[in-house]
């Protein structure tokens, strides 16, 4: 797989134009080589604290491989000249049954860390349920993110021996934490997953999967929790249109200029 040649700069944030069946070959390459992989993810909340949060900046440099969350990132990068198309966005909440489905087909071992003890139980007995062969543990993610409870927490997840590590804590604890401790994790590959897990036990909201694709995700859960989400859905939207339409759009002009040449 020549992946690398659909690695690009999005007015200079990096992203990876993968499609779904190419993350799990990514995963499965992973395993075989015994290489680590970081993976995160780019939506339109990250690249609002690109802006603002170095140690997530810093997060993200140092990733294996980052993929496209959401239809406005692939919005973004048409607008930029880039070729990235619908099939590009991966949405890690509607992928993570057909993930897991290929987790236990494979025979891996997967690790969840994130969400309150509560939902956790709750969907890690759910994911059993309709995974019988998927082989499974998680711990909640409430604990300190550094010194001894945080290497307490990865000594758990390393004596399970997973293959796969999915991190559910939230941006942009989740991507700092994975990036600051993945030389400790002893697993082929790490994955954010934000409340992914919340959604699985009915402690989130899940909008209809048909909203995805119209990039009307967003939406769905403001209106679904406004006290918490006005700022990230109505607010950083604002702030990044005026922070990349022009750098956005002058990588459009010189992208078609060196196509003319």
């Amino acid at each position: 797989m020549n992946l690398v040649s659909r690695r690009f700069s999005l007015a200079g944030i990096r992203i990876d134009a993968l499609e779904y069946r190419e993350l799990i070959e990514l995963m499965e390459n992973a395993k075989a080589t015994k290489e680590r992989l970081v993976i995160l993810n780019h939506n339109l909340h990250s690249l609002h604290l690109q802006l603002t949060d170095a140690s997530l900046r810093a997060a993200y440099a140092k990733a294996s491989w980052v993929y496209i969350d959401g239809m406005p990132i692939v919005w973004c990068s048409q607008l930029a000249g880039l070729p990235v198309e619908q099939k590009h966005r991966i949405t890690f909440l509607e992928c993570f049954d057909a993930v897991l489905e290929d987790a236990a087909r494979n025979g891996w071992r997967v690790f969840y860390l994130g969400s309150s003890a509560e939902a956790l139980t709750k969907g890690i007995t759910m994911l059993r349920e309709r995974h019988p062969l998927l082989e499974i543990a998680g711990h909640h993610g409430y604990f300190s993110k550094t010194g001894r409870e945080s290497d307490e927490v990865i000594k758990v997840v390393n004596d399970f021996r997973p293959d796969i590590v999915f991190v559910g804590m939230g941006m942009p604890i989740q991507e700092v934490w994975v990036t600051e401790n993945a030389a400790k994790i002893h697993a082929s590959a790490i994955l954010t997953s934000g409340a992914t897990l919340d959604y699985v036990s009915g402690d989130g909201y899940r909008p209809p999967k048909w909203v995805g694709p119209l990039g009307l995700y967003g939406l769905f859960r403001l209106f679904a929790d406004p006290k918490r989400l006005w700022r990230r859905y109505l607010i950083e939207p604002m702030v990044l249109t005026v922070h990349l339409a022009v750098p956005l759009l002058r990588q459009r002009v010189r992208r078609n200029a060196v196509r003319q040449t």
